[in-house]
């Protein structure tokens, strides 16, 4: 049975893929090419912006997909590989590794990979460090990709990545419960105050979760953004059909009530026209 702390990083989930854009999101959706399901996903095809006379309006934009993976304790999000955290701490020395050998190394004896004028000051600048020829660096990077399939190489994680299943892969989890060094790559991280989890009030006035670290595009294709859209849609029509007899049974009932009081109802689909200010 989920547990109500696993119900509410869903519910928080999905009000921030409503105030990032989303105009559809559901729960609880089968991924485009696997048989793996994930807690939240969310469509985007529309930016919010203000006219002129200040009235909020929607425009086009490029499309793309956000997946969020919902975890409540360490051990959901370790499960998968007993010498785990063993391989984390051997991963966190190997990417302090990585940066001195980019501070020291690389930035001084291939100066070529500075991105020309992308800062003002020169400890801002970008740097292509992937394009570097150093071979200590290169071991480093490919000791890292080792070690990553070894860590998340049978997990959903790793498969979304992989396959660039979505555009944005994210973690909700509680603040502090997984550190920077542990998040999967090409994920972000979402946290939530921990007490915020133990709270059943539907009162979404601010949004929960904050985004602690940026997901990278990954620039899903056009048939799996077009899938998953399907995917959600499919989502939403199961639970439609699951909470019917609730809805004829409470039909005097104001229908966000109704949503907001029974956990059955929580794999839903929100839309909105994008004619909708």
């Amino acid at each position: 049975m989920e547990t109500l702390a696993h119900l509410r990083l869903k519910e928080f989930a999905v009000a921030f893929l409503r105030a990032r854009g989303c105009l559809a999101v559901a729960t609880e959706v089968r991924c485009p090419i696997s048989r793996y399901r994930v807690d939240v996903a969310g469509y985007c095809d529309s930016e919010r912006i203000t006219n002129d006379n200040g009235r909020s309006l929607r425009k086009r934009c490029d499309p793309y997909t956000i997946v969020i993976e919902c975890k409540q304790s360490r051990s959901d999000f370790l499960r998968d590989n007993e010498r785990k955290d063993e391989l984390l701490t051997y991963r966190k020395d190997l990417h302090c590794i990585r940066r001195s050998i980019e501070e020291n190394r690389v930035k001084k004896e291939e100066p070529n990979l500075r991105k020309s004028g992308s800062a003002l000051f020169a400890e801002l600048e970008e740097w292509d460090f992937s394009k570097s020829k150093l071979p200590s660096y290169r071991k480093i990077l490919s000791q890292l990709r080792l070690l990553d399939k070894k860590i998340y190489g049978h997990t959903k994680f790793h498969l979304l990545k992989q396959y660039q299943l979505a555009d944005y892969l994210f973690i909700a989890a509680p603040r502090g419960m997984i550190r920077r060094c542990e998040i999967p790559p090409g994920w972000g991280l979402l946290e939530c105050p921990r007490n915020w989890l133990k709270d059943n009030s539907n009162d979404f006035t601010e949004i929960a979760l904050q985004a602690t670290i940026d997901a990278p595009r990954l620039n899903s294709r056009d048939d799996h953004r077009v899938r998953l859209l399907r995917n959600i849609a499919v989502s939403a029509s199961f639970a439609a059909m699951r909470i019917k007899p609730q809805l004829k049974e409470k039909a005097s009932e104001p229908i966000l009530e109704l949503f907001g009081s029974s956990q059955q109802t929580h794999n839903y689909i929100h839309y909105q026209s994008a004619d909708e200010s």
